[in-house]
C-alpha cells in the first residue's frame, strides 16, 4: 500500500513519506508502480525561489549551483530553509508495468507533474537557464512519480511557463473561487501583483461583473506586470488597486477607507504579520483565506479574539479533485493577455519583504539539523547542547551575545541563527568592527548625506543599519568598538532611530543585533572599556562556542569534511590516513576550527603521495625541524651516490624524537606528540644515544 507513496524511495529518516524525509533515493532505474519524466522545465514555489535568490545575491550561476546542491543533497528539491518545492515539466520517458495509469498516458506525451517537488525524485544534470520572472529553470534530467502522484498532459495551446504557476498554487484558486459564491465585496492582498491577478480573475469568474474586488500590492511587489493588455485585464479583474507597505495595517487599511466591509478576504502574500489587514478589513461573519502556507495562523486568530470578531478563516487548499480542470481553464482565459504583456522579477534584496515561517512538524527536528545546520559539525556533548540553544534562540526575535575563542565558528553559529529565525528573507548584514577605522565608522554604519564631508558620494550613502532594516545585523569583533561608537550603537538601539552623518532627519530602524566577540566583554565593562548599558542590551542571550580542544571527539569528522571540501574544490583526490587523522586529533589547535581548516588544505596541495600520512602531517605541523632535516639530505644526496634509503630514514627519525623530546619535555608527551608509545620512544632515544 505505502509504496504507491513511495516510501519505498526514503533513505533517511526511516518510516516517514517522502515528503517528511530528508533524504530520498532518486536513482534512475523506476519500480513497476513508478512512471520517469524527462524533465524540461521546473516551476520553483516563489517563496523557495526568492530565498535562493537572496542566499545567492541574484547570481545567476550561483543560484544555479545552490538548487544542484539540494537536488544531490536529498534526492529531491525540497528547500530545507523554506520548506518547499515547485513542480515539473517533462515528457514520459518510462512507464512502469503495473503503474495506475489513469491518464492514458504514454512515452513521450508532454505531462505536468502535479505533485511537490518536495516529494518526488529528481535528478537534475543540467540547469541550461532561468526564468527569474516566473520562477523557473529549464533544466535536463529526470523525475520520478508514483501511482498517487496526480499528473497532468500538458494541453498543446497553453503557454507551459503561465500553467505551471498557476498549478503551483495547487487547489488554492478552485477553493477561492467556491468560497466567492454569493459574496459582493472581496479584497485581495499580496505582494506578487501576477499572484494578486491569479486569484482576483478567480473571485471575478464566480462573482460577476457588479461586484467590487480591491487589490492591495506591497509596494515591494515581486513580479511587475506591464503592457496594454495587462493593464485590460487588470482593470477588468480589480475595481481598484492600492499600493502600500501591507506591514502597516492600519495606514493601509485607512487609505483603502473599507475597514470591516469585505465579505472575503484573500492572503497571497508571503510575509507573516500581513494577515493583520484581513482580520480587520473583513466584516463580521466574514471569511478570511490563507492562501500562503507561511502566514501566522494563530497569529489571526488571537486577532479575531482581541477585536471581538467572528470570522472564518481558512487555510491554503492541498489536493482537491478537479481542480486541474479549473487551472487549465483559468489559464486559457487568460493567457491572451499574459502572453502579450511584459512580465519581470523586481531585483530580490536584502531587505524586500518576505519571510518564511514553518509550522513545528514531529520531524523537523531531524530535517532542521540537516537542512539549516548543513556544514556545521557537532558530535560533541558539548556543542549537541550549544546547537539546542542555537535553534531555540533563533525563533525568537532577541539580540545574541555569540562569544569563543578565535576560529571556534562565532560567524558560522550567527548564520545559523539568521537561516532559522523569522527574519531568514531579509537582509543578513555582517560588519567586521576590527577592520573598520574610527574615522569611517560612524558613516559605515549609519550612512551619510550628500555632502556631508570631503570625498562623500553625491548622492549620499546607506549604512549598515539602513541596508539591515527588517533584518539582522552580525557586529563581529564587538569588543573592538570605541566608546564613542559604543554611545551612537546604544541609541540606535534604544530608540530605534539614528541620524545619517550630516543629516537632520531620524531615520526608523528594526533590526535584530547578533554579536560575536573572543573578549571577556564582563572585565572591559568592569575597566571601563565598554558600556555596560550597551553590554545589557547586546547580552540578551549569550551562547559561548567551545573550543576544540574542549570537542577533540569532532576532530575526525571535522577532518574528513575538509578533505572532502577542499578535494572537491580543488580537483584532486587524496584520502587521508587513519594515521594521519590520530595525530592531527592529538595536536593542540589554539586557533581552532579554522586553522584545522588551513592545515588541511595545505596537506591537499603539499601532499605527493597516494594519501595524506602521518608524515605529511608532521612534515606540515612541525616544518621548521623538517626543513632542517630535507636541507642536510639534499647536501647528503648532492656529496654521495647513490642515496642510502636506510640512513636517511634513520636520520628522520632521529631529528624528529629529539625535536619532540625538546619540545615536549618528558617521554610521555613526546611519545603522544609523535603518535607512537611511551616505551617505544625510550627505546628509539637509545638506540640514537640522545640526551
Amino acid at each position: 500500500m505505502f509504496d504507491d507513496y513511495g516510501i519505498n524511495r526514503v533513505i533517511e529518516p526511516n518510516d516517514v513519506l517522502p515528503t517528511s524525509a530528508w533524504r530520498i533515493d532518486n536513482n534512475r532505474e523506476i519500480s513497476s508502480n513508478e512512471i520517469r519524466i524527462s524533465i524540461r522545465k521546473l516551476h520553483i514555489e516563489t517563496t523557495n525561489f526568492k530565498q535562493l535568490c537572496l542566499e545567492s545575491h541574484n547570481d545567476p550561476e550561483k543560484i544555479k549551483e545552490r538548487i544542484m546542491d539540494i537536488v544531490i543533497k536529498r534526492g529531491k528539491l525540497h528547500n530545507p530553509i523554506t520548506d518547499t518545492g515547485g513542480v515539473a515539466y517533462g515528457v514520459v520517458e518510462k512507464i512502469g508495468a503495473t503503474y495506475n495509469n489513469i491518464n492514458g498516458l504514454a512515452v513521450g506525451d508532454e505531462v505536468i507533474c502535479n505533485a511537490s517537488l518536495a516529494t518526488i525524485p529528481l535528478y537534475i544534470s543540467r540547469i541550461n537557464s532561468i526564468d527569474m520572472a516566473f520562477s523557473q529553470i529549464d533544466a535536463e534530467g529526470y523525475a520520478i512519480a508514483f501511482n498517487k502522484c496526480p499528473i497532468v498532459k500538458m494541453p498543446g495551446d497553453l503557454p507551459v511557463n503561465l500553467l505551471l504557476y498557476v498549478f503551483d498554487e495547487s487547489g488554492s484558486l478552485y477553493s477561492v473561487s467556491k468560497c466567492a459564491e454569493g459574496k459582493s465585496n472581496f479584497l485581495v492582498v499580496g505582494n506578487n501583483l501576477l499572484t494578486n491577478l491569479l486569484f482576483g480573475y478567480a473571485v471575478r469568474r464566480v462573482a460577476g461583473p457588479d461586484a467590487k474586488i480591491v487589490c492591495l500590492i506591497d509596494k515591494n511587489s515581486d513580479i511587475i506586470i506591464k503592457g496594454e493588455s495587462a493593464d485590460q485585464l487588470l482593470s477588468r479583474v480589480f475595481s481598484e488597486i492600492h499600493y502600500g507597505n501591507i506591514l502597516q495595517p492600519t495606514n493601509c487599511l485607512a487609505r483603502i477607507e473599507m475597514a470591516g466591509e469585505f465579505d472575503l478576504c484573500v492572503n497571497c502574500a508571503d510575509i507573516p504579520g500581513a494577515e493583520t489587514i484581513n482580520v480587520l478589513a473583513t466584516k463580521p461573519g466574514g471569511t478570511v483565506y490563507f492562501a500562503n502556507l507561511i502566514n501566522n495562523y494563530n497569529i489571526a486568530l488571537y486577532i479575531t479574539e482581541s477585536v471581538s470578531r467572528e470570522i472564518e478563516i481558512k487555510g491554503a487548499e492541498g489536493y482537491i479533485a478537479d481542480y486541474d480542470a479549473f487551472d487549465i481553464e483559468l489559464v486559457r482565459e487568460i493567457a491572451p493577455y499574459i502572453e502579450n504583456a511584459v512580465i519581470h522579477n523586481t531585483k530580490v534584496e536584502n531587505g524586500a519583504a518576505g519571510s518564511v515561517m514553518k509550522a513545528s512538524k514531529p520531524y523537523e527536528k531531524y530535517s532542521e539539523k540537516k537542512g539549516m545546520l548543513e556544514d556545521f559539525i557537532y558530535e560533541s556533548r558539548a556543542m549537541s547542547l550549544v546547537l539546542d540553544e542555537i535553534l531555540s534562540v533563533a525563533r525568537y526575535d532577541c539580540n545574541v551575545l555569540i562569544t569563543g575563542d578565535t576560529g571556534v565558528g562565532k560567524e558560522k553559529v550567527a548564520t545559523i541563527i539568521h537561516k532559522c529565525s523569522t527574519r531568514r528573507m531579509q537582509p543578513f548584514v555582517r560588519i567586521n568592527c576590527a577592520a573598520i577605522s574610527d574615522h569611517l565608522m560612524e558613516s559605515e554604519f549609519f550612512g551619510y548625506e550628500k555632502g556631508s564631508f570631503t570625498g562623500a558620494n553625491q548622492t549620499g550613502k546607506k549604512g549598515f543599519f539602513e541596508t539591515a532594516d527588517n533584518g539582522i545585523i552580525l557586529l563581529d569583533e564587538v569588543g573592538e568598538l570605541s566608546l564613542e561608537m559604543q554611545a551612537k550603537l546604544l541609541r540606535a538601539i534604544q530608540d530605534g532611530e539614528f541620524y545619517r552623518v550630516g543629516g537632520t532627519k531620524p531615520i526608523k530602524t528594526n533590526v535584530r543585533i547578533i554579536s560575536a566577540t573572543n573578549r571577556n566583554l564582563e572585565e572591559l565593562v568592569e575597566d571601563k572599556q565598554f558600556r555596560r548599558d550597551l553590554y545589557y542590551r547586546l547580552n540578551v542571550f549569550p551562547i559561548r562556542v567551545p573550543s576544540l580542544t574542549e570537542r577533540k571527539t569532532e576532530i575526525p569528522a571535522l577532518i574528513q569534511h575538509f578533505v572532502s571540501k577542499y578535494s572537491e574544490k580543488f580537483g584532486i583526490r587524496t584520502p587521508i590516513g587513519q594515521e594521519a587523522i590520530e595525530y592531527l586529533t592529538a595536536c593542540k589547535w589554539p586557533g581552532n576550527i579554522r586553522e584545522l581548516e588551513n592545515v588541511i588544505q595545505r596537506l591537499l596541495i603539499s601532499t605527493k603521495g597516494k594519501s595524506i600520512s602521518s608524515y605529511d602531517v608532521m612534515r606540515e605541523m612541525h616544518s621548521e625541524l623538517f626543513g632542517k632535516i630535507e636541507t642536510a639530505d639534499i647536501a647528503e644526496a648532492e656529496e654521495e651516490a647513490p642515496l642510502n634509503l636506510e640512513r636517511m630514514v634513520e636520520n628522520y627519525e632521529r631529528d624528529i624524537i629529539q625535536y619532540a623530546y625538546e619540545k615536549y619535555g618528558s617521554s610521555r608527551k613526546a611519545a603522544k606528540a609523535i603518535g607512537i608509545s611511551q616505551t617505544q620512544i625510550v627505546r628509539k632515544k637509545m638506540k640514537y644515544s640522545l640526551d
